[in-house]
């Protein structure tokens, strides 16, 4: 079934409490988007419903909302890390922190945004894709950076780029904050086993 074409209006989502936003989290993570209704964001707010919609439209904006907060702060984030000078193998290593930390730190969002992104709709899927796109060029501009530079062999940039990002995106699934290991070890692990096959060698 084609995905219903939105209006500017309905992409535009009026700025949300953030624990609302993190209560919808909460709730999608757990029981999956279709499951999950306002009663239960309303209940984890500590709020009636009636007074959960003063705050926001419908369920698809908080989805929305969720998707558009975790990407724009990756995007930031990133956006730091390849702005200096550092050599591309070190923002490899930076660009996986940042990775690994948004999982530690926001793991029920991310579970969110790559679970049930699909469910987004027309305009906001859009969005939510552009983004996303925006976010893996950045990446894929360090390798290529590297490539230029004789720091990495002639690999494919965005296949080396989306490579690396598997490994990093599939650590909402076992990553446990408290664990054995901390979000920073397991980045330079993945960075290790990255730039080992990356490296160009003579």
């Amino acid at each position: 079934m084609p995905k219903r074409r939105q209006t500017v209006q309905d992409l535009a989502v009026a700025p949300i409490r953030d624990d609302i936003v993190e209560a919808a989290a909460a709730v999608f993570s757990a029981q999956g988007y279709h499951a999950a209704s306002m009663q239960d964001v309303a209940d984890r707010v500590g709020i009636r419903k009636a007074s959960l919609y003063h705050h926001v439209r419908s369920k698809a904006d908080l989805l929305y909302a969720i998707h558009e907060r975790l990407i724009d702060l990756l995007i930031a984030e990133t956006l730091a890390v390849i702005s200096t000078d550092d050599d591309p193998p070190v923002k490899i290593r930076r660009v996986m922190r940042v990775a690994m930390h948004l999982i530690a730190d926001h793991n029920r969002e991310v579970r969110v945004f790559l679970r049930d992104a699909d469910i987004l709709e027309g305009e906001r899927w859009n969005s939510i894709v552009a983004k996303r796109d925006l976010y893996e060029d950045m990446v894929a501009g360090v390798v290529a950076d590297g490539v230029r530079q004789g720091a990495f062999a002639d690999w494919q940039p965005k296949l080396a780029t989306r490579g690396l990002l598997a490994m990093a995106n599939w650590g909402y699934t076992w990553f446990k904050p408290g664990g054995p290991l901390t979000p920073d070890e397991v980045a330079d692990f993945f960075s290790q086993m990255i730039l080992k096959g990356l490296e160009k060698r003579d």
